[in-house]
């Protein structure tokens, strides 16, 4: 190979390099959609809608503290119709006590809720984790599942 074409090689490897160290610097510093930033009692959370069978939609959450935690997992769900903002259907854990788990880092579930086949339903899951007389509540808003028809 000749000088020229080595050079120009590695002039392309330095100038690729210098030019992705901002863009990595810049993407490290956005918080991703599936780990939201967390606070002093949530340490990551994360909800999510599925379609497993005719005219249901499943909402799945799961909610990690900061360390083993007096309660943790979710206060609410809330199911939505895409176009809507009436809800279809809802959970609190004030009557599902399912939805929270005691002495744990972590915990996930799943409810089923009935819905129409063929439309498309979002969900807004309220985590929740609590320690010494603490807590802390994060909202996360579901992408859109069509119920299965």
């Amino acid at each position: 190979m000749s000088k020229r074409f080595i050079h120009v090689t590695a002039l392309i490897l330095v100038l690729m390099t210098v030019f992705s160290i901002p863009a990595a610097a810049a993407a490290a510093s956005v918080p991703s959609p599936a780990q939201p930033q967390s606070d002093a009692y949530i340490a990551g959370y994360y909800a999510t809608t599925e379609s497993y069978s005719k005219g249901t939609v499943t909402v799945t959450f799961a909610t990690t503290g900061t360390d083993i935690m007096d309660s943790v997992g979710a206060t609410s769900i809330v199911v939505y119709k895409w176009n809507s903002t009436q809800p279809v259907g809802s959970l609190y854990s004030s009557s599902t006590p399912s939805m929270l788990a005691h002495d744990r880092v972590s915990y996930a579930k799943s409810y089923t809720f009935t819905v129409t086949a063929g439309e498309k339903y979002y969900a807004a899951v309220k985590c929740y984790a609590a320690k010494d007389g603490g807590s802390s509540t994060r909202e996360y808003i579901t992408g859109y599942c069509t119920a299965k028809k």
